[in-house]
């Protein structure tokens, strides 16, 4: 082997370092989670489902601002021997979404499951007092 030539699993060493450092360097959306959002009828409330599998669910954190919820968490990967990967799908590390609701809802009401690697939030919708006609008069400004 020439002198300098690296040895090729020094090669997939480095190679998985670098992958790891960018991953890292992209900051809180190197592990983004999946999200979906959607309307229930019965009871009406907003359903938010984020794709987290592997996290522990006592650290996710689920906070509402406003209209917009945030959930955050990380993704650690499993102790042990250093790995050397041949392929790196699995995001690990910190993340959080951000998700504007766009209806109003009741935060005291809400609750959050965790289940098979999917973080369940229901928000029920907050209930609005009926709409009443309020008739206003016009007058002329003279």
């Amino acid at each position: 082997m020439p002198p300098g030539a690296a040895l090729p699993g020094e090669v997939d060493r480095l190679l998985a370092e670098l992958y790891a450092g960018a991953r890292a360097a992209a900051g809180a959306d190197a592990a983004r989670a999946p999200v979906d959002v959607y309307l229930c009828d019965d009871p009406p409330a907003l359903t938010v489902e984020l794709d987290v599998a592997g996290i522990d669910p006592e650290s996710a954190e689920i906070a509402l601002h406003g209209d917009v919820l945030i959930v955050s968490g990380e993704r650690r990967p499993p102790a042990g021997p250093r790995r050397v990967y041949h392929h790196a799908e699995i995001a690990w590390g910190p993340f959080e979404r951000r998700m504007r609701l766009n209806v109003p809802v009741d935060p005291d009401r809400a609750t959050a499951t965790y289940d098979r690697g999917l973080l369940t939030i229901s928000l029920p919708l907050a209930t609005r007092p009926p709409a009443h006609r309020v008739v206003i008069g016009v007058r002329r400004v003279e």
